[in-house]
């Protein structure tokens, strides 16, 4: 689990279909010191882990992640310089109770990373 120590949880709302939240990133966690010592840079995986746990907590369900049908890192993201997050989850139920998400995760207009799967 990667959050209260990856990142904590500044934020978070979910309105109709949507969940929004705003995360800081704990920009000493150990992570950066092998994801890379001298450029250290959040590593794809945990992008992918904070949506199922930001999920998780808001719908009160525990999630994983099931199936991406598409990951996109358009930017690096640096916790030196971008260590408050925003990071937005649509979702729609299936019939089998699994989630389709349709999920970003952004500083303002700057976008770091778009996401299509299913949760469950």
């Amino acid at each position: 689990m990667l959050q209260g120590d990856f990142f904590t949880t500044n934020h978070q709302e979910v309105i109709e279909n949507t969940i929004h939240s705003q995360i800081n990133l704990n920009v000493e966690h150990a992570i950066y010191k092998g994801h890379f010592p001298h450029q250290p840079v959040v590593p794809g995986v945990c992008m992918m882990q904070i949506l199922a746990e930001l999920t998780t907590t808001a719908l009160g369900q525990k999630v994983r992640l099931k199936k991406a049908s598409q990951a996109k890192f358009l930017i690096p993201i640096i916790p030196n310089k971008n260590p408050l997050l925003e990071v937005k989850i649509k979702f729609n139920t299936n019939e089998d109770g699994s989630l389709k998400v349709n999920a970003s995760i952004q500083e303002g207009e700057t976008l770091f990373f778009k996401f299509k799967g299913t949760l469950a």
